[in-house]
């Protein structure tokens, strides 16, 4: 059993990822609030030994997000060209009153709430560093010329949390803007309850990774982890319904949530979702994402209580989840059997218009649940249809509570620990393998990223448990290309592999690599009660020179 652990962050190595464009590198962080949480309860000596703790720490320079104008220069093809920084500027330290250039820049929420500085079309350009604090943005660009916001090219960019203000690292209150490639956390180690079950206990003190409120914008290859949630996207405001066609795309959610252990030996749960999300109207899109660990769900769309428009349940609607891995949610508590739901789309309103396609999943004891409820207080209610077509999911798949008789359509798709709930709901379109997992031999998924044509994924079963597995590179890149590859359990360390692809195959070597643990729980992600698929299954991020 897993034993339940009271620690202090005394002697715990805190990681702040800084920025290097050539090797590591020395960074300036600045607070954004001086609007810090009140300690409560037990909590006083844990902020004071994070705010004594280290806050830099140099980072490898083959991180898989960095592209220095070096990196790639081994390549026998033509790279592709870095991008020319152009636009309006913000920085660590830079100041409200700032020129917005590179040599002026602005700090970030002077940046993020001035739609007289960065306009349609325009391009806010992160410097690379720590920015400390929780922000919100208010940029709004248009359909045909959305505000990008994006680390400067080869940089490394960290919003981080740690000791501020209740909110979250990005609230995006705003539409049309595209957010690419920063990494959010917090370094509070606090990660267990004692006092409730609740979804906001007092003793508590982590921030929430990104917040999407605004309709039609979309967050890219982001890094969340160790936050209280990963990535929100949300539907509903008190000025009404909004979040319309939002997307989630590419990015790495992991060991984000808290532990709820009440001391009066009450009931807990573990808490905290890697990505909660509703949607009412538009297309809400997850894709290509990397979702792993944490204490709650993986993807929980969700909607709880009555919500009504126009008289009709609404919140559980059109959602677009494709190309997606994730796995063993809930192993970040550090009690064992907490494992529940890698995706779940469900709740006290009917699933209406679901896709779930080309998506992967692995769990031992967790699963794939679709529907949640029938009635709420008294009112009946009927899930009306899904789309399954072309995952692959180690794991078990459940059909929950009452559905449209043949309304879920599965169509090429493999579940491997079995379907629970009515069958009868199920159009079974052919092609689909809902036998036992398999003893042996392997299936290899490969998948370029849409936004960063320097950037693909690689998503390996290993039944035979080989220590090497063979993959093809040429599914993501073309020949002459340098490339690098890393685990998602070790990001920003030395890749596994690098070179020149010269065609053919390269060996990936399978569970060389331990899992991140969530912060303040160390042990809590444990080999021994199936937390570390080792050889088993990998997720692997190939970052390479784009070659033309």
């Amino acid at each position: 059993m897993k034993r339940v652990l009271h620690l202090s962050v005394t002697g715990f190595a805190l990681l702040v990822l800084s920025a290097c464009g050539g090797g590591g590198s020395t960074e300036s962080t600045v607070q954004n609030t001086t609007d810090i949480r009140n300690d409560t309860n037990n909590t006083t000596n844990i902020k004071e030994t994070l705010a004594s703790a280290p806050t830099v720490q140099s980072y490898s320079k083959g991180a898989f997000n960095v592209y220095d104008a070096d990196t790639f220069t081994a390549s026998t093809c033509t790279p592709l060209v870095i991008e020319d920084p152009i636009g309006i500027f913000a920085s660590p330290n830079g100041k409200a009153d700032g020129a917005g250039t590179e040599d002026d820049p602005l700090d970030l929420q002077t940046a993020l709430l001035n739609n007289n500085i960065v306009q349609d079309g325009d391009t806010l350009w992160l410097m690379e560093g720590t920015y400390k604090g929780t922000f919100t943005s208010e940029l709004r660009g248009s359909e045909n010329n959305p505000v990008k916001v994006k680390p400067y090219p080869g940089k490394h960019v960290v919003i981080d949390t740690t000791n501020a203000a209740s909110g979250s690292g990005l609230r995006i209150n705003g539409t049309w803007t595209h957010y690419y490639g920063i990494e959010v956390t917090s370094y509070d180690g606090n990660r267990v309850s004692t006092v409730d079950n609740s979804s906001n206990p007092s003793d508590i003190t982590l921030n929430a990774g990104v917040n999407i409120i605004g309709s039609t914008n979309k967050v890219i290859n982001f890094v969340s982890h160790d936050n209280t949630s990963g990535i929100d996207a949300w539907s509903k405001r008190q000025d009404g319904f909004t979040g319309i066609d939002t997307e989630t795309y590419g990015s790495i959610i992991y060991n984000n949530g808290w532990s709820a252990q009440p001391a009066d030996g009450s009931y807990g749960r573990g808490h905290g979702h890697a990505i909660y999300t509703q949607n009412f109207d538009g297309i809400k899109k997850i894709s290509n994402n990397v979702i792993f660990y944490g204490f709650g769900t993986g993807i929980h769309a969700y909607q709880t209580g009555k919500v009504e428009q126009n008289g009709v349940l609404r919140g559980i609607e059109n959602f677009d989840i494709q190309d997606n891995t994730w796995f063993l949610t809930g192993a970040s508590d550090i009690r064992q059997g907490m494992k529940k739901y890698d995706c779940l789309v469900g709740g006290y309103q009917p699933v209406k218009n679901l896709l779930l396609k080309n998506n992967q999943g692995y769990s031992d004891i967790g699963k794939t649940m679709l529907g949640y409820a029938s009635n709420y207080k008294g009112v009946d209610f009927t899930n009306e249809n899904a789309v399954l077509e072309n995952n692959y999911l180690v794991e078990n798949l459940t059909l929950q509570d009452t559905w449209t008789d043949a309304s879920i359509i599965i169509k090429d798709t493999s579940v491997f620990h079995g379907i629970s709930g009515d069958q009868t709901y199920i159009k079974d379109l052919g092609g689909n393998d809902f036998s036992s997992e398999p003893s042996s031999g392997k299936k290899i998924f490969y998948i370029k990223n849409a936004y960063d044509p320097r950037r693909g994924r690689i998503t390996i079963f290993n039944f035979d448990r080989d220590a090497k597995v063979a993959v093809d590179l040429s599914k993501l890149m073309k020949v002459g290309s340098a490339y690098r590859v890393h685990s998602v359990f070790d990001l920003y360390g030395e890749p596994l592999i690098s070179g020149v692809y010269n065609g053919g195959t390269i060996n990936i070597p399978m569970g060389t690599v331990s899992p991140p643990q969530p912060y303040g729980l160390e042990g809590a992600i444990n080999a021994s009660e199936g937390d570390d698929p080792k050889e088993l299954f990998g997720v692997f991020i190939i970052t390479h020179a784009g070659c033309q």
